[in-house]
């Protein structure tokens, strides 16, 4: 048996369970601070503080090194499929985490867009292009980026408290999408050696970058009462944004015809019916809530 099913599946599936692990830690150590305004470096003080948040970092770290592994083992087409069922060990460990059955219609719209997205994955197939990128593009991605966040914490001003997950949620799949192009960028670039890391412009760009997107992943996190709206967006947004950036940045190729199109399309319907479905019964599901402590305070 290939090292893709040995090594580089488990590793995946590990790494899964891992992010998922870590998603539940952070959002239940974001309800424990107050709530900021986002972007504000002081929210990561408080939850730093949180034993919690902590645990959820290393399981992040953990999740991390065995995606590395899982990559190492095998390709992207076996990996990546395997990564976004880190929404369904989100919602399995809720479960355990609270002692209480899993709501079936989140599962059903969280397997909706992973299904979705993997199938798109599959039939897409995105193939590697050009292995390297200009440093002329820090101008266009930084006004791009700068533009996102406009737009979102706009749109989350102007949203009721549940729903400004969904904006927050976005931004953040941009910008966790981006950083993993310029470490692609980073780690295929021809440098001679060791120090030589320290004068290429994506190291910097992903210093600048990955802070933002973490801070904005624990905004999106205080917002929502029920996380999972805001992890199926992270997990679905942050590898599509990845494949268009290869697309314009590394040249990548996408499977075409018809037929592939037409499929890709229609699986695109399919993962963002399932975040809709995903989002409406966490919002029912948080307006329940919410009745019931008001009962148990009055």
């Amino acid at each position: 048996m290939s090292t893709d099913w040995v090594i580089g599946a488990p590793a995946a599936v590990a790494a899964a369970a891992s992010f998922g692990g870590a998603s539940l830690l952070q959002h239940q150590a974001a309800h424990e601070v107050p709530e900021r305004v986002p972007l504000r470096l002081g929210l990561l003080v408080e939850l730093i503080q949180i034993r919690g948040f902590r645990y959820g970092v290393i399981c992040a770290a953990l999740g991390f090194g065995l995606q590395i592994l899982a990559l190492h083992a095998a390709p992207l087409a076996v990996v990546q499929p395997i990564l976004v069922t880190g929404v369904l060990f989100y919602l399995l460990w809720a479960t355990v985490f609270f002692d209480r059955p899993v709501d079936p219609m989140l599962v059903l719209g969280a397997v909706l867009a992973l299904a979705g997205l993997s199938g798109f994955l599959l039939v897409a197939s995105p193939s590697a292009g050009s292995s390297n990128i200009s440093g002329v593009a820090v101008i266009p991605l930084g006004i791009g980026l700068a533009l996102v966040v406009v737009i979102c914490l706009s749109i989350a001003a102007r949203a009721r408290h549940e729903n400004r997950a969904i904006p927050l949620a976005i931004a953040t799949a941009v910008f966790y999408g981006v950083t993993a192009g310029l470490i692609r960028s980073l780690v295929t670039a021809p440098i001679d050696s060791v120090g030589g890391v320290f004068t290429a412009w994506q190291l910097y760009a992903i210093v600048a970058i990955g802070p933002i997107g973490f801070l904005l992943n624990q905004n999106a996190f205080q917002e929502g009462v029920v996380g999972s709206v805001a992890v199926g967006i992270i997990t679905v947004g942050d590898p599509i944004v990845s494949i268009g950036l290869g697309v314009a940045w590394f040249d990548d190729r996408l499977t075409t015809g018809a037929g592939a199109i037409t499929g890709e399309v229609l699986l695109l319907i399919l993962m963002a019916g399932g975040i809709v479905m995903l989002t409406h019964r966490a919002n029912l599901m948080a307006g329940a809530i919410k009745e019931s402590l008001e009962r148990e305070t009055s």
